[in-house]
């Protein structure tokens, strides 16, 4: 008898921890942000905003827009290019982005290869080709940028890239 009584208790317990566990957190029926929170990082939406940014930054460079490239980065962005010192801020990369646009470069193509991460960091593995505004290529390499979500966006936080040529005698 004490065996069944205590069993029975057991199954009291754990009946009713189990079906509070379930119940709703709000009188509606659902609650969103623990909802938001236990949804699964899409890293296809990831990729597609990415690639989205990639072109933008193609258009600025293209455009002749600093401003505009320097808007995708993250404020507390780095970018660490070939045959340069790395440069911090958006001052510094709104800088550093006029200087190419002025010294020629009229044209960025980025292409990503892979991307990798979660929903507050993303890497992405690309390629980079570099022209002039007559569609003469100046540069291709290769490159790796960390992707931090920023207002609701993906924004470059660290930019890294270092050419496939080779280096000028």
């Amino acid at each position: 008898m004490k065996q069944l009584l205590s069993s029975f208790v057991i199954f009291s317990i754990t009946s009713v921890l189990f079906i509070s566990c379930g119940e709703k957190a709000s009188e509606s029926g659902t609650n969103t942000a623990t909802e938001e929170k236990m949804k699964p990082f899409d890293l296809a939406a990831a990729k597609k905003s990415i690639e989205d940014a990639n072109a933008a930054f193609g258009n600025f460079i293209k455009q002749g827009d600093s401003v505009g490239v320097t808007n995708l980065y993250a404020a507390d962005a780095k970018v660490m290019g070939a045959n340069m010192s790395a440069v911090t801020g958006k001052a510094a990369i709104q800088s550093t982005f006029a200087g190419f646009i002025n010294s020629g470069v009229a044209g960025v193509k980025l292409t990503t290869i892979d991307i990798w991460g979660t929903e507050s960091l993303v890497s992405e593995e690309g390629t980079y080709s570099l022209t002039d505004k007559s569609g003469k290529e100046l540069d291709h390499g290769k490159y790796i940028v960390l992707w931090k979500m920023e207002d609701s966006k993906w924004k470059l936080f660290r930019d890294c890239w270092n050419s496939d040529l080779p280096c000028p005698k």
